[in-house]
């Protein structure tokens, strides 16, 4: 075999080249402007462990009972959105491309590009308006954000389905019902282009209302009746302001005596949402005492802005968003709006980095800090990554978290930044920065195996190819500091077959060093060496010609290339191939 193996020794050092350059391909997220995603990255979503539940509650509060349906999760529908809300097409658990599938046919694995993306579930579509007994009603569902990283698995685990829609209930009290006409009626309007009608002085059925995405969902409830021989037509008594899906709006209409006697027609608002006590909320028809849910986005509440980004899409932050000289090339000041002035500024950091997670540890940031009353090495820490420190019970303030970038940069991974701020109205909301660091994308310097597979893509370093014949192989190296070392190395079956025939290690910028006369030999088919390496920012080979050389080598053989700028800063990859 080592006869054989001399025979073919220049052609297994420029595979090993090849190869090598192949894996060297650094650069599969270039999403640059806008973040578009380069498909020839792709990473892995993982539903091996994912266990969905149903939030199922069969409460009764006055007359009404109300019941859970759609109870099968293995029916309900799954999609995969990408960061534009479009659905992707995947492979389910018996290879069929959808962009819809059931829960019982969900792949334990799915290969996705990198990038943002949403999980959705549903038990079925949910309609505008519905009640109680209609078919699939009400309908349940959830949503989890998740990141793709290249050649690296996501997974998910648990998610708990909750009703899509608003339940709401009407009832009177008895003093109303004794001086109320029988052809009383109550209409519940959202935004006032939804509505329930709630007919007769007894209304037995729950309605849902689905709330609109980005809207206030106002619910204001209309009285006709005849009350104490007086008629009464579409009376407005407000009922809440940002409703949301999964709360039970229970209204019971009352009479109140107002502070000179007279009488108004006023309701208690029971508002049962997962997780929470009931709320009762006084509300009449001059003065609107429901209490504020948290973090609901108030008109009034608090905003948060950053500039041309959403919080709802992860940040991508890699090589490419910093300048020659290291520093964060985008503009990244956020602003803080309020109309009273602010009151508290909670940070809660979250990290899958054990490093970094190390790095919070040391900083005592495992627990939500405070801005307003953070101390000691916390403060210091928060501080200099750019979270406002200094004065302020203010209604604007702007801060730049630019160091935070710089910081983060060094960390792979996903890291989340969860700021809830609050103000003098008692109106809060909250905003979670997720930054995700692929230091392998847009990364320098980089190396680029250009040219397309057998069916027609462009290569995938990450990915192992079985050599075929016409495979191209065309290496393309930049280092924008220039390359000081091209380091080749040869492992798996060619590696142990090489013995003493040749180095399954050496540097393209002085082959010398590894061994006598291999600068000749590489040379004679085409490599770069020596001075046409170092220095350069810029290298072009094609070793193609090698492929057909390798079939008397079966199995799988590795390639890691190694490029050193002038700078010190390095990129490795492995590429992987595999000749039958």
């Amino acid at each position: 075999m080592k006869t054989n193996l001399q025979r073919y020794f220049p052609v297994l050092l420029g595979m090993a080249l090849l190869l090598h350059a192949c894996v060297n391909e650094t650069s599969g997220f270039e999403g640059g402007n806008g973040g578009n995603v380069d498909l020839r990255n792709v990473g892995y979503l993982s539903l091996a462990n994912l266990e969905a539940t149903i939030e199922q509650r069969v409460e009764e509060i006055g007359p009404v009972k109300t019941r859970g349906a759609n109870t099968d999760l293995g029916t309900y529908r799954v999609r995969i959105l990408d960061a534009q809300g479009n659905p992707v097409e995947v492979l389910d658990r018996n290879g069929a491309a959808t962009t819809d599938f059931a829960y019982a046919d969900r792949a334990e694995t799915i290969e996705l590009p990198v990038g943002s993306y949403t999980l959705s579930v549903r038990s079925g579509d949910t309609p505008d308006v519905a009640w109680e007994g209609d078919p699939n009603t009400p309908t349940y569902g959830a949503d989890q954000d998740f990141a793709i990283l290249k050649g690296l698995p996501t997974e998910l685990h648990d998610m708990v389905c909750r009703q899509l829609s608003i339940r709401a209930t009407v009832s009177y009290k008895d003093t109303l019902l004794a001086t109320m006409s029988d052809d009383t009626s109550s209409e519940l309007m959202l935004d006032d282009d939804r509505s329930l009608l709630f007919e007769g002085k007894y209304p037995e059925r729950a309605g849902y209302l689905k709330p609109k995405e980005g809207k206030n969902n106002t619910l204001t409830l209309y009285l006709t009746t005849v009350f104490d021989g007086k008629q009464i037509t579409r009376q407005p008594i407000h009922v809440a302001t940002n409703a949301k899906a999964g709360e039970w709006r229970n209204i019971e209409v009352n009479l109140q005596h107002a502070e000179d006697g007279t009488i108004i027609i006023s309701a208690e608002v029971e508002t049962w949402i997962f997780g929470k006590p009931v709320e009762i909320d006084v509300v009449t028809l001059a003065t609107i005492c429901e209490e504020k849910i948290p973090d609901e986005n108030d008109p009034d509440a608090p905003k948060l802005v950053w500039p041309a980004h959403s919080f709802d899409v992860p940040f991508m932050l890699n090589a490419d968003k910093f300048d020659a000289n290291g520093y964060f090339n985008e503009p990244c000041d956020f602003t803080v709006t309020t109309p009273t002035p602010m009151t508290s500024f909670v940070v809660e950091t979250a990290t899958d980095n054990t490093a970094f997670q190390n790095l919070l540890n040391a900083a005592e940031l495992t627990e939500p800090k405070d801005m307003f009353t953070v101390e000691g090495v916390a403060r210091t820490a928060l501080r200099s990554w750019g979270f406002p420190a200094i004065n302020l019970n203010v209604t604007e303030r702007t801060f730049p978290l630019k160091e935070l970038m710089k910081v983060l940069f060094d960390y792979e991974g996903a890291h989340t930044f969860t700021m809830t701020i609050a103000n003098e109205a008692g109106l809060k909301s909250t905003f979670a920065l997720t930054i995700i660091v692929d230091r392998s994308a847009g990364a320098d310097p980089r190396i680029k195996w250009e040219g397309k597979d057998k069916d027609g893509n462009n290569y995938d370093i990450k990915q192992r190819y079985d050599t075929f014949e016409g495979m191209e192989v065309n290496i393309k190296a930049t280092a924008t500091q220039g390359v000081k070392s091209l380091i080749v190395s040869i492992e798996g079956v060619l590696a142990e077959e090489l013995g003493d025939l040749m180095p399954t290690r050496f540097d393209l910028a002085d082959p010398e060093a590894s061994k006598a006369g291999l600068t000749a030999t590489l040379e004679g088919f085409g490599f770069p060496t020596g001075a046409d390496v170092t220095g350069k920012t810029e290298l072009q080979f094609s070793i193609s010609k090698f492929i057909p050389m390798l079939d008397s080598f079966k199995g799988d053989t590795d390639f890691r290339l190694t490029v050193i700028d002038e700078q010190g800063h390095e990129t490795t990859e492995t590429i992987m191939l595999h000749v039958n």
